[in-house]
């Protein structure tokens, strides 16, 4: 494997979108001003995944099990009236 890159973006006005061919390993969402909202588009037991909303001040990190198990499936939304998202990710 190779070395782990970081990657940060303060998005405004748009959204940004996670798959497992990026090899993202781990992901840090902040609202900076809200609302931004985060969806993952896997099911769990037959459910599937809703809309969660991000207050500003509130935020995630999300960190994948192995690089052999990226993280796969999320949607970070910040296009919502004035809503910004500071987000810092690491891959492979």
């Amino acid at each position: 494997m190779g070395a782990t890159n970081i990657w940060s973006k303060t998005l405004t006005a748009d959204t940004l979108s996670v798959s497992a061919s990026q090899n993202v390993v781990r992901i840090s969402i902040l609202a900076r001003q809200g609302p931004v909202t985060i969806l993952g588009t896997s099911t769990f037991n037959g459910v599937a995944s809703d809309v969660v909303t991000f207050a500003t001040g509130q935020g995630v990190t999300l960190t994948a099990s192995s690089t052999a198990n990226p993280i796969d499936g999320i949607t970070i939304d910040a296009s919502a009236g004035g809503a910004i998202a500071d987000i810092v990710l690491s891959y492979q």
